[in-house]
C-alpha cells in the first residue's frame, strides 16, 4: 500500500505544478475586470428598468388623478342641471379613480423609498 500511496502523491504533486504553472495572474486580472464589467452592464441594465417602471408609475398616478378631478367637475355639472342620479354616477367614478390614484401613491412612494437611504439619526 505505501507504493500506491506514493505513486498517488506524486501525480497529485505534479497536477498541482500544471495547474499552478498555468495560472496566469494577468489573465485571471483581465478575467475579474471582464467579469466586473458585465456585472457594471446589468447593473446599469436593472437601474434602467426599475426608472422606467417608476415614470409609468407616475404617469398612471397622474392619470388616475386627472380622471377624478374630471369626474368631480362632470358631477357639479349634472348637479347644476338637477340630474342627481347622473352625478352620483359621477361621484361613484370618481371615487373609483380616487382609489385607483390612492393606491398608486403608495406603490410609487414604496418604490421611491426603496432608493433613498435610510438615515441613520
Amino acid at each position: 500500500m505505501g507504493l500506491f500511496d506514493r505513486v498517488s502523491r506524486v501525480v497529485r504533486s505534479n497536477l498541482n505544478a500544471v495547474v499552478s504553472s498555468a495560472e496566469d495572474p494577468e489573465k485571471i486580472l483581465e478575467q475579474t475586470v471582464e467579469d466586473m464589467r458585465e456585472d457594471l452592464v446589468q447593473l446599469r441594465q436593472a437601474v434602467a428598468q426599475s426608472i422606467a417602471a417608476q415614470k409609468r408609475l407616475e404617469q398612471q398616478y397622474n392619470q388616475a388623478q386627472t380622471q377624478s378631478s374630471e369626474w368631480y367637475r362632470r358631477a357639479q355639472l349634472a348637479l347644476q342641471k338637477g340630474d342627481e342620479n347622473l352625478a352620483r354616477e359621477a361621484l361613484s367614478r370618481k371615487q373609483t379613480f380616487t382609489e385607483t390614484a390612492n393606491s398608486l401613491k403608495g406603490q410609487l412612494d414604496q418604490s421611491t423609498n426603496k432608493w433613498l437611504p435610510s438615515s441613520g439619526i
